[in-house]
């Protein structure tokens, strides 16, 4: 969703925004603004959920009171902990927590002192006569992060709007915003419409700006009335100058919230218009600015979802990042480049700290750079097979799952080491076996040699299970044993099916039964017919085990027809169909073959690095459980990989 900026040359421009948002921190209670301190935390100022003690009127329900407890606090998120680091901060709040006021924001000076600001949205002689709490509308030291009840007071903003009243419409005070730079306090005053500062902690309160109010309607009775500023947030421009948000005063209808800039002379120009209801703004090092609503469609009409939106460093454009917010109160930009949101900033128990991470394209790229191979023999039966495994940077027990390759027809094991490599660098523990057999053809004729068959699913398994418990394999507790799924060329796609149906298929095996390891197949070159070149495609009974066929386009041995038709017959989702072009039967070789006649156009290399990486990005779909990968196999079609096409039901 894209808006134009108001009181800018505009261009409205779709920029759609993919974000992953994660709860960092929730339970809290009213969270405000946030800031990094200098030891890399992030610092949360919690406006507490009020008490049983003196009340004031509240600001915002006529009749309402809010009632005094120290309640408020300031939490710290740092390693995924989340503390309550100050405790017994003075809160108000109405009687069931809500609608509190207390800290309101927390920054640190360049000396990493930390530092907390305290509102009130009062007049200020309601605290000294009423509730009796001095801390309310005051800057205060935080004298140690251990939990604790320890500050000190440095500015009484309270007295200052008391005695002053800088806007001309009665006393009010409700400093909301802190920001600390070149050793000088700016405060925005919410409740008395203007900015204030106190240079290297002085006594003095200098009143820097005060916010125009202006004229708007009400909508009860239809009359002319003065609306008032309410500036929420300051921050420092890529330009050095300081740029204010307001949220505006009653009637807080949509689209009437501005940005303003501070000139040379420290006035406030308008730089853009048409918000609703803003409650803190930050840049981004591009120079582009993070505008964060309150309420998106206006306070009064009691819709809660918020906004974050983004306006271009050029001013240009705008764009909603997203509106899956509920009353946020606290923007912060990481180092990263991470957003941090205060939700659910005025419920007690409810509040929610949210990190908004841009989604970087998917990087179909191998996993892990290095790949290692063993050999070893099969103790069910003497074969001999080459293991292939990742170096693993940080081992995790039970991290890889097991790929087990089965061979076409005569095709040793060693002709399978480049697809081999590349499938376990996704992170699977490839084996690839010499199945030696000897069988008897329909006909009475003996062939002895290669083949697979569908004993080796169980056999090949045993195997890894032995070695990942032996503390002399290469694999020792990096196999996931739980997790199987099959790799196949040719002959071996076709046993490979079998034994994903429960089926045999192959002449020499003469028992064989699933084993619940099994998870998902792929397979090249492969067709499923009621027998040899018959044209019958039976139906494939893969009892929900997701099953990828892929197919080059020059292959004449199991051609392409051959292979969507099986495809076709695949029952149950998610299936894919992935086509190769260019590559022939041997394209998941070393090395081509003239045993299929239909010379490849595609280079062997290309051939067999696309054949297998789409086999360990489908793996990682299904053994894995990676959702991206997933996305990239069923949802891209294809189109960003130059040689591949693919049709898929998921």
């Amino acid at each position: 969703m894209t808006e134009t900026v108001a009181s800018l040359d505009s261009e409205t421009v779709e920029t759609p925004q993919k974000l992953r948002i994660e709860v960092l921190a929730s339970g809290l209670d009213g969270p405000r603004k946030l800031s990094f301190g200098p030891d890399g935390a992030l610092y949360v100022a919690e406006s507490g959920r009020g008490g049983p003690g003196a009340s004031i009127p509240s600001p915002n329900i006529p009749g309402a009171v809010l009632s005094y407890g120290a309640t408020g606090a300031i939490t710290r998120i740092q390693d995924g902990v989340v503390e309550r680091v100050v405790t017994g901060l003075p809160s108000l709040a109405l009687s069931d927590g809500s609608d509190a006021m207390g800290v309101n924001d927390i920054d640190f000076d360049a000396a990493g002192n930390a530092y907390a600001l305290l509102g009130l949205a009062s007049n200020p002689a309601n605290r000294d006569s009423l509730i009796q709490v001095p801390d309310f509308a005051q800057l205060i030291a935080i004298d140690k992060f251990d939990g604790g009840s320890s500050w000190t007071r440095l500015i009484d903003f309270g007295t200052y709007e008391l005695n002053n009243d800088p806007d001309g419409q009665s006393p009010n005070t409700n400093p909301f915003d802190l920001l600390i730079e070149d050793n000088t306090v700016y405060v925005i005053d919410a409740g008395g419409n203007n900015l204030l500062s106190q240079r290297a902690f002085s006594h003095e309160i200098l009143l820097e700006t005060v916010f125009p109010s202006r004229s708007a309607i009400d909508p009860r009775t239809g009359q002319t009335i003065t609306q008032q500023s309410v500036p929420t947030a300051i921050t420092l421009g890529p330009d050095g100058a300081f740029y204010v948000s307001e949220l505006t005063g009653y009637p807080l209808q949509a689209g009437a919230a501005q940005i303003y800039r501070l000139n040379a002379a420290g006035q406030p120009e308008i730089y853009a218009g048409g918000f609703t209801n803003i409650v803190d703004l930050a840049f981004d090092k591009a120079g582009g600015l993070y505008v964060l609503e309150y309420d998106a469609d206006g306070i009064l009409t009691g819709n809660e979802a918020g906004a974050l939106i983004y306006v271009s460093p050029d001013g240009k454009t705008r764009t909603t990042i997203t509106d899956a917010l509920l009353n946020p109160t606290g923007l912060e930009i990481g180092a990263e480049g991470d957003i941090y949101i205060s939700n659910k900033g005025f419920d007690a128990g409810q509040g929610e700290i949210l990190r908004l991470s841009q989604e970087k394209p998917f990087d179909p790229s191998p996993i892990y750079d290095q790949v290692k191979r063993y050999t070893t023999t099969i103790a069910a039966d003497g074969d001999i097979a080459d293991v292939y495994y990742p170096v693993l940077p940080n081992t995790t027990a039970d991290q890889l799952p097991i790929a087990l390759m089965l061979q076409e027809a005569f095709v040793d094991k060693a002709d399978y080491s480049n697809y081999a490599k590349e499938v376990a660098s996704y992170g699977f523990v490839v084996v690839v076996t010499n199945n030696q057999r000897t069988l008897t053809t329909p006909d009475g004729q003996t062939l002895s040699g290669l083949l697979p068959e569908e004993q080796q699913v169980n056999e090949v398994l045993a195997q890894i299970k032995l070695e990942d418990s032996d503390t002399t394999s290469p694999i020792f507790e990096i196999a996931d044993t739980t997790k199987l799924g099959l790799l196949g060329h040719g002959l071996g796609g076709f046993v490979g099916l079998a034994a994903i149906q429960n089926i045999v298929r192959s002449a020499s095996t003469k028992d064989y039964t699933r084993p619940p390891e099994l998870k998902a197949g792929i397979f090249y070159g492969t067709s499923f017919q009621a027998g040899a070149n018959s044209g019958i495609f039976p139906t494939i009974e893969n009892q929900d085990i997701p099953v990828g066929l892929i197919a080059g386009t020059r292959d004449s041995i199991n051609d392409l027809g051959e292979v969507a038709s099986t495809f076709v017959k695949v029952q149950d989702p998610p299936k894919a169909l992935i086509t190769v072009e260019g590559a022939n039967f041997y394209g998941i070789a070393n090395q081509d073959n003239d045993r299929d006649p239909s010379r490849p156009t595609l280079d062997q290399a290309t051939a067999t690095g696309a054949i297998g990486r789409w086999s360990g990005l489908f793996l990682r779909s299904h053994l894995l459980g990676d959702q991206r990968a997933f996305d990239y196999v069923y949802k891209t079609a294809g189109d960003l990989d130059p040689n591949v096409n693919v049709t898929s039901v998921r």
